[in-house]
């Protein structure tokens, strides 16, 4: 059996990242991009930052107790010439800015590609120094080799969003429930990047012209690792392993011939224990099948919460209302049916080229001051006609001295588009409701985090 909510309540109150630790996390790379453009060793050469891995993806997992979560972004240098005859002066200088600080110093140690700042029992934070050449491509810097790298860390996270649409979304959810397998049972070794381009390739969007093949998370999580199974036991050594974003980069390195043998046995005893908690014909049945995939952390019953007041869902929805704010089950009876998705695009700075225009949901909503967001619906499965309503909700004390906190709710003219520009540093966000017939159907919110 599928035991949809059960699934829910592993991934609530136990998979997924904290919010206060994502919160902290948002707050962290804000400091650190601070520090880097105030220091002399970069002297105004930072232009921009850059989610990627499983921040930008939404697949961190909450670390085993004592343990550290991690994630990378990539800052975004100005091209230097003399620099490019000497690559790792880069991540030399980007090294120098953190190493000389009067916080960081004590927190940064170097690796090949990256300079690393730990939070001693928390996390610890990978920057990647990151050059948009002039002609277009894209690079990071390997310290060890001095050499550039081929890299398209936005297109990589626009190549996993399209694959997690495919899925309904729960392409994210799944790579979570399989770190957590990795990380806390030991099912298996493998590096993130090589797990999520593996099992992203496997998605194919003609499994799901009948739109069940996707259609939740345990549905997913076995169609995916029995597709998975498939193509790991069709191949007879290790494959080769492509950038989808960047073909001539290869991830063949991250791993060895005996690793991979050891994943491709690992999957093929996990992929049946996960089709019999499926196909148990009782509750009691699957839950015990589950259990022995997931362990102890799979619920043994799940209690279904009583429908949600409006007042009490103005209440969860922020600890405290903004002068002008207004919530949509204050305006219309919620009853999420549907869904609805947004799409930002990010105007880059005028001294960028083309090539740094991205979309905000690749970057795990952080963006820069003085950009323009341009959000519209991309798509729902409410059948017209509808209503648009936009939210615009700031935060942050640059927000609130400007008395500009926002919160109004607005109806769309019918074009299902919103542009907004950067002006506070904070955690905001844009919510989208799409209402028929009186009711509010659906519902979509885009984190946005200025820095």
């Amino acid at each position: 059996m599928k035991l949809t909510q059960y699934f829910g309540k592993v991934l609530t109150d136990t998979v997924n990242l904290n919010a206060s630790r994502l919160e902290d996390l948002d707050t962290r790379v804000a400091r650190i991009t601070e520090a880097l453009k105030a220091a002399g060793a970069l002297d105004g050469r930072v232009l921009d930052t850059v989610p990627q891995g499983s921040w930008a993806h939404e697949t961190i997992i909450r670390p085993a107790a004592g343990l550290e979560f991690d994630a990378d972004f990539l800052v975004q240098l100005s091209e230097d010439e003399a620099w490019n005859e000497n690559p790792r002066s880069y991540a030399n200088a980007v090294y120098s800015a953190l190493s000389d600080h009067a916080i960081y110093g004590g927190m940064s140690s170097k690796k090949d590609r990256c300079v690393r700042v730990t939070y001693a029992n928390d996390c610890h934070i990978d920057i990647i120094t990151y050059v948009v050449m002039a002609n277009g491509r894209q690079v990071i810097v390997n310290r060890n080799t001095n050499q550039f790298e081929d890299t398209n860390p936005v297109g990589f996270s626009e190549w996993f969003q399209e694959k997690d649409r495919l899925t309904n979304r729960n392409l994210r959810k799944v790579i979570r429930l399989l770190k957590y397998l990795r990380d806390h049972q030991g099912a298996f070794k493998l590096k993130s990047v090589l797990l999520t381009t593996m099992v992203g390739n496997i998605v194919d969007g003609w499994r799901d012209l009948d739109g069940d093949y996707y259609e939740d998370v345990p549905t997913t999580l076995l169609h995916l690792v029995e597709d998975l199974d498939r193509w790991l036991q069709a191949q007879r050594a290790k494959p080769h392993l492509a950038d989808p974003s960047c073909p001539t980069t290869s991830f063949n390195h991250r791993w060895t011939d005996s690793q991979f043998a050891a994943f491709r046995d690992s999957i093929h005893r996990l992929a049946p224990k996960i089709r019999e908690a499926f196909d148990a014909s009782t509750v009691d049945d699957s839950i015990a099948a589950w259990r022995r995939v997931f362990g102890p952390v799979f619920p043994e019953s799940v209690v279904t919460a009583a429908p949600v007041s409006a007042s009490a869902a103005v209440k969860s929805s922020t600890g405290r209302r903004a002068p002008k704010e207004r919530f949509i089950e204050e305006m219309f009876p919620v009853q999420l049916t549907d869904t609805v998705s947004v799409r930002c695009d990010v105007s880059p700075p005028r001294e960028l080229n083309r090539v740094q225009r991205r979309a905000l949901r690749a970057g795990a909503g952080l963006v820069p001051k003085q950009r323009d967001l341009h959000f519209a619906v991309e798509g729902t499965s409410v059948k017209g006609p509808y209503d648009v309503y936009w939210k615009v909700r700031n935060s942050g004390l640059e927000a609130e001295r400007k008395q500009f906190l926002r919160g109004e709710i607005t109806r769309d003219a019918g074009q299902r588009r919103k542009k907004e520009s950067t002006l506070y540093a904070g955690n905001h966000y844009v919510e989208c409701y799409v209402v028929k017939n009186g009711i509010c159907v659906a519902r979509s919110r885009q984190p946005v985090v200025i820095i």
